[in-house]
């Protein structure tokens, strides 16, 4: 077999493997010589057992047949395998699937929304159709319901579009037009109940109804209990397997006997109706809730707690401290501009995901502000991480989560706690507090005056808000000392946000800004997308006409149906406001990558690539440059549309020649594309290929396309 096959005779090859029944190798070289019948009838044998299953799905992925090679990483019950696989064969309605089937819907939404981006006109409707479903399931029902019209358009997906946009309008409180897409309904299908009421309880039941088991303990008829996280005097968390979203939870169980209408069952039952209100990224979110039963359905992060870290001995990075202290303040401020103090600030309730972002959970004893009125119920909150307003029983503000996440910070990034105890009362109350550079050697002294100003005894002398608080921590040189602007003015009197709490109920989808930075024709902040839970980018422009040119500019980028241009999600002329999504990573000009020649080319093929998406639409970028080029972990690089400033002249050939530049400083080459090519092809002992003159991004693609071949070819016969 092996002679056959440096000999490239893979027909032989396969008789020889038959024979010597070896049916992965079988397999191989039937794919290679073209021998479908031949590969179809091994590929059921092998399938017959999961070891056979197992190599079939290992040669389909050798021989990137990634669609072939999905359905088996599904079989075997590799998920995220099979959604990486959907993935590389362009099948994102089958990896959104499984993404809404392992509770990923964020992620499965993001993917259908590219798919949709990309998609032509006869593949529209069924991504919008799955991806109406999930934005209706995450509550944005105007945007659900407009791609469930669309999509009920295409008759052979019109029962099923029609009746979840029952379901969504309904949910809008637009029953009138509810009841009318349920006669039109009926009008196919007269087993579906004529009265509007009727239809929505059996859709809930329709969607709650699971089968249950013997071998453990089922809550609600979905979550099936796996195994005890912790425990307390009122009640358990367990870890479960949602049966109905299939994916992992943390259900939160009442458990005190007798105690319905006591002070720990008030604690639940105010945990139930907050945490499953409020929604943010740096907040543990709540799925389910049923105080009735007695129960809250949590997302289950299996980074564990700030507390079980310190336990352990372990000691966080002063950068990991920043990043985390920057999600508690996100969490946060979600939190109190919905009027919610949390007053149980501490390390047991800091939780991090598999990624390591911080999250906030455990309301259990969180306050709705109003008035700042006081305390009742005596000493709610840990002692040792307490206020002293909430130590004394004054009014309670945002102020009391400030000082608890200040002794958390503390903690965090020294290793104890400021006040050593046991009289934690006078010690919060009289006993000023250590400077953490004092007591934790190598630890920057910039730290200190954040750290201070948030231990501040008088609420009204405290750090007030949580923006003040991120701009000093962004600011914040760990190698040496703060940079600190000016504090803005102490303003006299009780600090309050029951004006927050009287927001109105329906909020945008975009939320908590942050400003980014400005250009001579538009201002940029940061925000979140609270159906798909992931950062933006807001881009406002001015009323002058460069800002109108810009506007263009950007409605051109945003149909750019490219992977590696930055997309824009909404544009609204009215109000010259332009939506992005928010790539990951570092612009060149930040920090340049340091990439073999091989993903050097793969860079430059991938950068002309966002160049011909632009320039197959009649247009060009012009604004290429180190800034406006960000490349992720995985050196994928993103071309940005926002915050370009305004448009200058510029031709397709601009951008090529942008793009060689700075490919060429990555390589270290001139910033030409023949000096370019002749680095890295002699890098790797290749022979310098011809290829066309680059004079826009698709001729640009097909020099690079070339040249990667060379080095490819050079590599494969070391």
């Amino acid at each position: 077999m092996e002679l056959y096959e440096k000999l490239w005779d893979f027909k032989s090859a396969y008789l020889c493997a038959r024979a010597a029944n070896d049916l992965g190798r079988a397999l191989r070289y039937a794919i290679e010589c073209s021998n479908t019948a031949g590969a179809d009838e091994v590929r059921v044998l092998m399938l017959e057992t999961e070891d056979g299953t197992k190599a079939a799905l290992e040669v389909l992925v050798r021989m990137r047949r990634h669609a072939e090679a999905a359905p088996l990483a599904e079989k075997l019950g590799d998920l995220n395998r099979a959604i990486e696989l959907y993935t590389r064969a362009r099948n994102e309605l089958e990896a959104a699937r499984l993404l809404e089937i392992a509770g990923r819907d964020r992620d499965a939404g993001k993917l259908l929304e590219r798919a949709l981006d990309l998609a032509s006109v006869a593949e529209r409707a069924p991504i919008q159709l799955a991806l109406g479903r999930i934005l209706a399931r995450r509550g944005a029902y105007p945007e659900a319901a407009r791609l469930l019209q669309e999509s009920r358009k295409t008759p052979a997906l019109r029962g099923q579009a029609q009746r979840h946009l029952i379901a969504t309008l309904a949910a809008m409180g637009l029953r009138d037009g509810a009841r009318d897409a349920l006669l039109e309904l009926r009008a196919s299908d007269e087993s579906v109940p004529a009265d509007l009421d009727t239809y929505l309880r059996a859709w809930r039941d329709e969607a709650t109804e699971r089968k249950t088991s013997r071998d453990r303990e089922i809550v609600a008829g979905r979550y099936r209990l796996d195994r005890l996280l912790g425990a307390g005097a009122s009640g358990r968390v367990f870890l479960a397997n949602d049966e109905v979203a299939g994916r992992q939870v943390a259900i939160k169980m009442f458990f005190a006997a007798g105690a319905r209408g006591g002070a720990a069952y008030e604690r639940f039952v105010r945990e139930a109706r907050l945490a499953s209100t409020l929604r943010h990224p740096s907040l543990v979110e709540v799925y389910d809730v049923s105080v009735e039963r007695g129960f809250l359905v949590m997302e289950f992060l299996p980074g564990g707690s700030l507390a079980q870290r310190l336990a352990a001995g372990e000691r966080l990075s002063q950068a990991h401290v920043r990043r985390m202290a920057l999600d508690i303040i996100g969490g946060l401020e979600a939190a109190h501009h919905r009027g919610v103090v949390h007053r149980d600030v501490k390390p047991a309730n800091v939780f991090f995901d598999a990624r390591g972002t911080a999250k906030i959970g455990d309301f259990g004893v969180a306050h709705l502000v109003d008035l700042g009125q006081t305390q009742t119920g005596g000493l709610i909150g840990t002692l040792a991480y307490m206020s002293p307003e909430q130590i004394t029983g004054a009014p309670i503000s945002i102020s009391a989560d400030l000082y608890a996440l200040g002794i958390t910070l503390f903690e965090a990034v020294t290793g104890r706690l400021p006040f050593l105890g046991p009289d934690f009362v006078a010690q919060h109350l009289g006993e000023p507090p250590p400077g953490a550079s004092s007591v934790c050697e190598n630890l920057s002294p910039g730290w200190d005056p954040i750290l201070a100003s948030l231990l501040v005894k008088n609420p009204q002398e405290r750090m007030q808000t949580l923006a003040e608080l991120r701009r000093e921590i962004e600011a914040l040189d760990l190698a040496g000392r703060a940079v600190l602007g000016p504090r803005p003015k102490r303003e006299s009197g009780r600090h309050s946000i029951a004006a927050l709490a009287e927001d109105a109920t329906v909020k945008p989808r975009y939320q908590f800004e942050t400003p980014l930075g400005v250009t001579p024709i538009s201002q940029l902040a940061r925000a979140v997308d609270t159906v798909l839970d992931r950062s933006v980018v807001i881009e406002r422009f001015d009323e002058s006409e460069d800002a109108g040119r810009a506007l263009d500019r950007a409605k051109l980028l945003g149909r750019a149906q490219s992977p590696f241009v930055q997309r824009a999600l909404s544009l609204d002329r009215a109000t010259r406001t332009a939506v992005f999504e928010a790539p990951s990573g570092a612009s060149f000009a930040d920090a340049l990558p340091n990439l073999p020649p091989t993903e050097t080319v793969r860079l430059l093929k991938r950068l002309a690539r966002a160049a011909a998406a632009v320039h197959e639409l009649g247009g060009s970028h012009g604004a290429i440059s180190p800034r406006t080029i960000v490349l992720d972990d995985g050196a994928v690089p993103t071309v940005m549309a926002a915050g370009l400033g305004a448009v200058s002249e510029s031709q397709p050939l601009d951008d090529v020649q942008a793009i060689i530049t700075i490919v060429a400083s990555v390589a270290g080459s001139e910033p030409t594309l023949q000096d370019l090519a002749r680095m890295v092809t002699e890098e790797v002992g290749a022979l310098m290929p011809a290829y066309p003159t680059p004079t826009d991004g698709e001729s640009l693609y097909a020099a690079a396309d070339a040249i990667d071949i060379a080095i490819l070819g050079a590599l494969g016969s070391r």
